[in-house]
């Protein structure tokens, strides 16, 4: 009996062993990191030889989060040898791209509005505007009952962040113009169109331009 069980656990190790040797090149392989700040040591997922999924690197500086073909891509942080933080926030192909992934989103607009477009320039702070410009397809235009309304804005509810000033820009055949000056960044907006409204995350300082055109 005593020798079954010794025959019985010399299996065990054996099967142990092979299963450990097969499974070693697994977490030994050569996992790279590309971008030149974090080559170093690296631990964390792998996919073809290179870093990709959630890990960590130290090099020349630290970086821990996303990963994908061997650069930092997501969310994650760099820092430096003392621990102190230098970026946190999203990557793109190892460059760090801000606090956000993106600098604005569009969180709703109601059934009449029938698009909205955002562009954004670079800030020159604290005068950073948005610069609403708002149209229908056939506002501003004459029929036989006279001109066309354009559509106007109601009300700006600043859920989030501040503006300093306001100016209206009326004269255009089409389109009614709004700019809010000086803004407090992130700003989370409530554009009230008649009946109509534009909710929208401007999430860091720069210079916003948003197209809304209005169903007729």
């Amino acid at each position: 009996m005593k020798n079954k069980s010794k025959n019985s656990l010399i299996l065990n190790l054996t099967i142990l062993a092979v299963l450990s040797t097969n499974l070693t090149p697994i977490f030994a392989q050569d996992c790279k990191v590309l971008d030149p700040n974090f080559v170093g040591v690296y631990e964390g997922n792998c996919k073809n030889g290179k870093a990709d999924g959630k890990g960590k690197s130290i090099g020349k500086y630290i970086y821990e989060g996303d990963f994908k073909g061997g650069f930092p891509q997501g969310l994650g942080k760099m820092s430096d040898s003392t621990g102190s933080i230098i970026h946190s926030g999203y990557w793109k192909k190892g460059v760090f791209i801000g606090e956000y992934e993106h600098p604005y989103n569009l969180v709703n607009k109601t059934f009449m509005v029938s698009s909205v477009t955002i562009s954004a320039d670079p800030a020159t702070p604290p005068h950073s505007t948005i610069e609403l410009n708002m149209e229908s397809v056939s506002g501003g235009a004459f029929n036989v009952h006279g001109e066309i309304p354009k559509p106007t804005l109601s009300n700006a509810n600043f859920q989030l962040g501040s503006y300093q000033n306001l100016s209206a820009i009326t004269s255009q055949q089409k389109r009614n113009t709004y700019v809010f000056q000086n803004v407090i960044f992130p700003a989370h907006v409530i554009f009230k169109i008649g009946n109509e409204e534009v909710q929208i995350e401007f999430n860091e300082a720069k210079n916003y331009k948003v197209f809304v055109t209005t169903r007729d």
